[in-house]
This record gives C-alpha cells, structure tokens and sequence, in this order.
C-alpha cells in the first residue's frame, strides 16, 4: 500500500513526538539558551521544501539559527560532525550535504528565516553562490553553504534537518502512546542521544 504525504507525516509525527522517543533536546534558559526544542531527523533523499514541509507537518519549524552559541551548541548538543547518517554519503563530495535548516533567500534576493525572526547573523563558511534556500552545516564543519530548495549541491538533496518547536510538542506522561513505527521508522528515523538520562 502507498503511502500519500498527509499519511506519511501522521505517521512520522505519531512515532517522532511520542514520549519513548527521548530525541528532543531543549537548549535550556539557564544555560544560555532560548528555551527552545530542537531535533535532527533523517530522511531518505529529499529536497529543502521537503524537510520544510515535513517539519511543519510535525508542529515545528526548520530551525532558526540565529547566533553563534545556538549554532555552537546545535554542533555540539547532537554530534553533527561525526554522525554520517546526517551526511549525504554519495554524489562527488561524500560527506558535504549537511542538515538542513531554515534559512532561505527571497525574491528580493534578501537570506531571512522560515520562523520569521530577523536575520542579524550568518555562519556562511564560503562566499554564497546561486543557491535560493537552504543554507547547510558543511564539509563535516560547523559553518553553512547555500543550495537548491529543490535539491543540493551534490546528491540531488539532504538527509536530514533541523527542526526547531517554540515549546515542547510532547504532552506530559499519559500523552501519546507509542505503537508500533514501522511506517514512520522507514519513512525518516530519528536519532538516539545514547547519553540521555
């Protein structure tokens, strides 16, 4: 049986934002943060507009990164430069298509973010090119590249993204029950914080 996108993405929502999943991670008030839920999920292949449209499937927003210490702690917090499954590992730079997050370029040629909130920092490693959206962590470093909102600069696309919630989307204990994933687990998997309490 095929799956469309709406059923798709209840499934991947049901299994991502269950309470057994133990993913999500706040960047706490009083360590310096906003307050703020963030999780990185792998895909299979897709495109910007893909992972933009999946995130606010699920409640939340391509993340907003909007200073050095949120960036910092994003590398940090979820192991990015040495977790290959966020990686493209194919096309002719394996390793360079990062996740992606929620920058992208307006008509007016003018980077601002999905969330709205005002673009006063960038982390773009390289001069940007003809990319319209989709800035990235790249070459295995914590800096971002520009790509396609249709697919990225080597592999045609990304494996994974950031997604940002303003709070957190998981109801206390008695919530939601998780039931069996299949459908989500090969649809998208989420990544384990082996170090969680």
């Amino acid at each position: 049986m095929k799956l469309t996108l709406p059923s798709l993405s209840v499934a991947v929502v049901s299994c991502v934002l269950s309470p057994a999943s133990g993913a999500l991670t706040e960047w706490r008030i009083e360590d310096g943060g906003n307050g703020h839920w963030y999780d990185i999920v792998v895909t299979p292949l897709q495109s910007w507009m893909e992972s933009k449209a999946q995130a606010e499937a699920m409640g939340g927003y391509l993340a907003s990164i909007t200073s050095q210490s949120e960036n910092d702690w994003l590398w940090s917090a979820f192991s990015i430069g040495s977790t290959p499954s966020y990686w493209a590992q194919t096309g002719p730079w394996p390793g360079y298509d990062g996740p992606v997050f929620g920058a992208y370029r307006t008509a007016a040629n003018v980077w601002t973010w999905v969330s709205g909130e005002e673009w006063g920092w960038s982390n773009f490693n390289w001069s940007m090119g003809s990319g319209e959206a989709g800035a990235q962590f790249i070459a295995q470093g914590p800096f971002w590249d520009d790509i396609g909102v249709n697919g990225g600069t080597s592999a045609g696309g990304n494996y994974s993204f950031v997604v940002e919630f303003d709070s957190n989307p998981v109801p206390g204990p008695g919530g939601l029950v998780l039931l069996g994933c299949a459908v989500g687990v090969s649809a998208g998997s989420r990544r384990r914080r082996a170090d969680r309490a």
